[in-house]
C-alpha cells in the first residue's frame, strides 16, 4: 500500500511500526508512541543525562539497525548505559508500507540486542529524500558514582605514551550495509558461501555493553583505586579508522604512531571493497572502537572476556605528529578524506540516475 506524503497516519503506524515493539524498561523509559510530545527517553528527574544521535540511509530494512548501533554506541563511549532511542523515519515519494514495517523491524532488532526502550518512532513521506533516511537519537544514564567527576562525558583524552587499542573490525559496517544494498549484484561475482560468511560478520560487530565494561575500568581508575587504564573511546564512525584516529589525536591535542598492519580488517571487507574499488580504512565503522589506554594488555583482556576482538594499534606521542607506518614505509596521517559507503551511494545515484 501506497503512503500519502506527509506524516503517516495513525493506522499505518500502528499496523506497522507499533505492532512491532516491545517495552524492556519500565520506569525508566516511557511507552512507544508515534508523536514526540508523549515519547520520554527518561524521566525529567533522572540525573546525568547522555544524549547521542546517528543518521544512515539506504533501502535495506535493516538501516535503522545501524544508526541505532552508532547511536547507541556513541553513549557509551561517554560512560554511559544506553537506556532507550527515539527515531524519525523520512521515506521517498511513493513509498510502501511494507517498507515502513521493514525499517521499523530493524530498529527493534537493534533495540532487541542491546536492551534499548524505543520511546518514539516518528514517520514522514517527504519530497526532499531520495531513499530511506532513519535519524536515531540515543539515551543514557552515567554511572552515579560518575556525575561528580571533574571530567565531563565525552572529555576523556589520550595522554603521550598511552597504548592505543582497536576494538573491532575497521570497514565491517560499511561492508555489512554494501551486502544488503547490494547482494544480488553481488551474487555475481561471489559464491553463495562466501555471500553467507559475509552476513554471519554482524556478530563481530561491538555493541554498547562491551564499552561499558571498558568504561568501567576507567570509573575505578577515577576513584583511584587503580593506576588510569582506560583514559579515551571513541567509535570509529564516518570517515572510517583513519579519521577516527585524527579525531582522537586532535581532540586529545597529542600525535600518535600507528600500524597499518594491526588495523584487524574481516577478508569478506577487503573483497567486496575491492570489487567496488573501496578503501576499507576509510569506510563507516560504527561498532568499532578506539581506546587510549595504560597497561593496553590488561584491557584487551577485559574487552575480549566481553566477546569483543582487540589488539595493540599504536601509541600517543607527544609531538604532534602523527604517523602511520606498514612495515618499512612510513607516512603521515592526512585530513579526513570522505567516507566511502558515501562515495559508494554517490556512484551508484549516477548510474541509476535516482
Amino acid at each position: 500500500m501506497t503512503m500519502k506524503t506527509g506524516k503517516i497516519s495513525q493506522t499505518a503506524w500502528r499496523r506497522s511500526v507499533g505492532k512491532q515493539f516491545h517495552m524492556r524498561r519500565q520506569g525508566e523509559v516511557s511507552q512507544l508512541t508515534k508523536e514526540s510530545a508523549g515519547g520520554v527517553l527518561m524521566p525529567p528527574d533522572k540525573e546525568g543525562m547522555v544524549w547521542a544521535e546517528a543518521s544512515a540511509y539506504g533501502r535495506s530494512g535493516r538501516t535503522g539497525f545501524y544508526a541505532v548501533l552508532e547511536a547507541a554506541g556513541n553513549v557509551a563511549a561517554k560512560d554511559a548505559v544506553p537506556a532507550g532511542i527515539s527515531a524519525r523515519i523520512l521515506l521517498p515519494l511513493g513509498a510502501e508500507e511494507e517498507t515502513l514495517r521493514e525499517l521499523a523491524a530493524g530498529l527493534e532488532e537493534a533495540c532487541s540486542e542491546m536492551d534499548l526502550q524505543a520511546a518514539c518512532i516518528q514517520g514522514e513521506v517527504s519530497p526532499a529524500v531520495r531513499f530511506p533516511v532513519i535519524t536515531v537519537t540515543a539515551a543514557g544514564c552515567m554511572y552515579p558514582d560518575m556525575r561528580d567527576s571533574e571530567i565531563m562525558p565525552g572529555e576523556g583524552r589520550m595522554q603521550p605514551g598511552q597504548e592505543i587499542i582497536l576494538c573491532g573490525y575497521a570497514g565491517l559496517e560499511g561492508t555489512l550495509r554494501i551486502l544488503d544494498e547490494a547482494e544480488e549484484e553481488l551474487k555475481n561475482r561471489f559464491v553463495p558461501s562466501f555471500l553467507a560468511n559475509a552476513k554471519e560478520l554482524k556478530k563481530d560487530l561491538v555493541l554498547p555493553s562491551a564499552i561499558q565494561t571498558a568504561c568501567g575500568l576507567k570509573r575505578e581508575a577515577e576513584k583511584g583505586t587503580q593506576k588510569s587504564l582506560v583514559s579515551a573511546v571513541r567509535q570509529v564512525g564516518s570517515g572510517g579508522i583513519l579519521a577516527a584516529l585524527w579525531d582522537l589525536s586532535e581532540m586529545s591535542g597529542t600525535g600518535l604512531e600507528a600500524d597499518m598492519r594491526s588495523i584487524r580488517l574481516r577478508q569478506e571487507t577487503v573483497e567486496i571493497c575491492e570489487y567496488f574499488n573501496l578503501n576499507p580504512y576509510q569506510m563507516t565503522s560504527a561498532g568499532c572502537f578506539l581506546l587510549a589506554a595504560d597497561r593496553a594488555e590488561e584491557v584487551i583482556e577485559v574487552l575480549e572476556g566481553a566477546g569483543a576482538r582487540a589488539g595493540r594499534l599504536g601509541v600517543a606521542r607527544a609531538q604532534k605528529a602523527r604517523v602511520i607506518t606498514s612495515g618499512e614505509e612510513v607516512r603521515y596521517l592526512d585530513r579526513p578524506a570522505p567516507d566511502e559507503l558515501a562515495s559508494w551511494w554517490e556512484g551508484r545515484m549516477s548510474v541509476e540516475k535516482i
